[in-house]
């Protein structure tokens, strides 16, 4: 838990929502793209290129946002109004008409992922406002991350629970259970959370400079702040790494392993409960070894696991079970410890600069996790579908090897290149205290 400078109560509240958006995530990561290009008949190669092109449009929100919840002074009113948008976008995209069209999906994708960006650059900033201790910030954001991944969890429960004839039914039901949480924890997290930036005397040239100036300062950092620049790399490729998988997972399960969506759904669940339980022992260790060397070790960890999938054959669920446990665990590190480090590479930022971007610099770490993402299915899903997986004839090609290279080969490269972007990474603790009370004896 934080430690006291943020109450117990607060933080708590802080985390809900998180658990809420989690719900999701699952059908909107990994099951949506094959959903819609497989089950509901699009095409791969249709559902890839439309959830690129809505995740590149995305993308452009992302500095605005960030620059109106900073000037503007305010959290709660974006991560409210982002709330309700997404749920809209939700309950269109879960649940299509029977043959949907690309500009059926790409219409309520877009919905989704406004109102997502509204909510949660808002909110991953306040986070970082909440505190300034190194430590803390960890603690905060394993907290909000554990949430995430036991809403994911319980996504992942609900369909073995309730028995869901179709894919169908599983996507509608989590559906509901996001907007009743949503509901519930959004209205808490307004209603009990402190909002540190709007309670902070700003002067009048932060709440009058135009967005172009704002975002030019944020480009510019870009630039000029290498630790963000490393950081964010680091972090983009470490996404793509995460996000191949996860768009060839349903795809990896039905084809190569040959397994039932029963099995699918309890492999999803394995997974997540690794992550979860794994979440405290990141924090543990980086408190001790630093958040940028643990975080390297769980990559590193990923990496060995991923080069066991080669070799895992048809049925081969058990196998497969322990590799979903290995890289769920890292992927505890991957949720928890990089926005820590963004929260502390931020009070660099207001340092090196002499201004406060903190909902700019997240939105630039969010839209960079959204290019990955986007990546991800606009390389995987038209790829796959060019070698023909999900015909009868691609399956005697080369398909089953391209998924395989896909969805394990390039991500052991990938998280190479992290672990050597970020091993040497120089802002610890120490610094960070440094930062800090530098910043304390500024007039701000």
């Amino acid at each position: 838990m934080p430690q006291p400078d943020i109450s117990r109560h607060t933080a708590i509240f802080y985390a809900l929502p998180a658990m809420a958006a989690a719900v999701p995530t699952i059908p909107a990561y990994v099951l949506l793209p094959s959903y819609y290009g497989d089950d509901l008949g699009l095409g791969l190669a249709i559902t890839g290129a439309v959830l690129l092109l809505v995740r590149v449009i995305d993308m452009a929100t992302d500095p605005l946002i960030g620059w109106l919840s900073d000037v503007t002074g305010r959290r709660k009113i974006w991560v409210g109004f982002g709330a309700v948008l997404a749920g809209i976008g939700l309950w269109y995209l879960f649940t299509p008409p029977d043959i949907p069209d690309a500009v059926y999906l790409f219409v309520w994708a877009s919905v989704l992922f406004l109102g997502w960006t509204l909510f949660q650059v808002p909110y991953l900033a306040w986070g970082a406002d909440l505190s300034g201790d190194y430590k803390t910030r960890t603690s905060l954001t394993a907290l909000r991350e554990g949430a995430g991944l036991i809403g994911i969890v319980l996504a992942g429960g609900i369909p073995v629970l309730i028995h869901a004839t179709d894919r169908a039914d599983e996507i509608r039901m989590l559906a509901v259970v996001t907007l009743v949480l949503g509901a519930v924890f959004v209205a808490l997290l307004i209603w009990q959370v402190p909002d540190p930036v709007a309670q902070r005397k700003r002067p009048k040239s932060i709440a009058i400079a135009r967005p172009t100036v704002a975002i030019r300062l944020g480009l510019r950092s870009l630039r000029d702040n290498r630790l963000f620049v490393r950081l964010l790399a680091a972090w983009m490729i470490n996404g793509l790494a995460a996000g191949l998988p996860a768009v060839c997972f349903p795809l990896f399960v039905r084809y190569y392993l040959q397994l039932d969506q029963g099995t699918e759904n309890v492999l999803i669940l394995l997974y997540f409960l690794a992550a979860i339980i794994a979440i405290p022992l990141w924090a543990f260790l980086s408190a001790r070894f630093g958040k940028h060397r643990v975080w390297c070790l769980a990559m590193a960890i990923a990496i060995i696991a991923f080069g066991f999938v080669p070799f895992l054959s048809v049925g081969d669920a058990v196998g497969f079970g322990v590799i979903c446990l290995v890289t769920g665990a890292a992927l505890g590190a991957d949720l928890a410890l990089p926005p820590a480090i963004q929260a502390d590479v931020d009070d660099w930022d207001h340092y090196r600069f002499g201004t406060r971007r903190t909902a700019l610099l997240f939105a630039l770490w969010n839209m960079t996790n959204k290019l990955a993402m986007a990546l991800a299915a606009g390389i995987a899903l038209p790829i796959l579908g060019a070698f023909g997986l999900t015909d009868d004839a691609g399956q005697k090609s080369g398909a089953l090897v391209v998924l395989v290279l896909i969805y394990a080969v390039i991500p052991i490269v990938l998280k190479s290149g992290a672990i050597g972007m970020m091993w040497r990474f120089p802002l610890g603790a120490s610094h960070q205290i440094a930062i800090c009370r530098r910043l304390s004896r500024r007039t701000v």
